[in-house]
């Protein structure tokens, strides 16, 4: 099979729409004849009412309104007095003997493990801490 090479510049230019002759020259009269003569002078006037003016803005107000109200069943409602120190909170619900008990429990199981790692290889279990 035998390719042949097709070029731009081989293939024939040729408009294949044509406008009648003649149709730009008679296209405003032919436009013209066509309307009606009458010019109607009977046009409604139409008259617009207090909800009908309003009627966009209070869409508009409905739309934001559902935003907030989706913003704030996503979010949850907004923190009230400020923000809460809770670790401070805790601290005066407990007396200061259980917070020593506390801190010397866990300074007593931190050095425990800390030992028995450095020393021993210790299963580590809840029955061997608990007193």
């Amino acid at each position: 099979m035998d390719k042949k090479r097709i070029l731009l510049k081989n293939i024939a230019k040729v408009e294949p729409f044509k406008t009648p002759e003649g149709y730009f020259e008679s296209f405003t009269n032919g436009i013209m004849s066509q309307l009606p003569d009458v010019v109607r002078e009977n046009s409604k006037n139409v008259s617009v009412n207090w909800w009908q003016h309003v009627r966009p803005w209070v869409y508009m107000a409905a739309m934001f309104a559902g935003i907030a109200l989706m913003i704030r069943m996503f979010i949850g409602p907004p923190a009230t007095g400020g923000i809460k120190n809770y670790a401070s909170e805790g601290l005066k619900l407990t007396s200061s003997s259980d917070i020593d008990d506390y801190y010397n429990y866990y300074d007593d199981g931190l050095a425990r493990i800390v030992y028995d790692d450095t020393f021993y290889l210790v299963d580590y279990t809840e029955d061997s801490y608990s007193e």
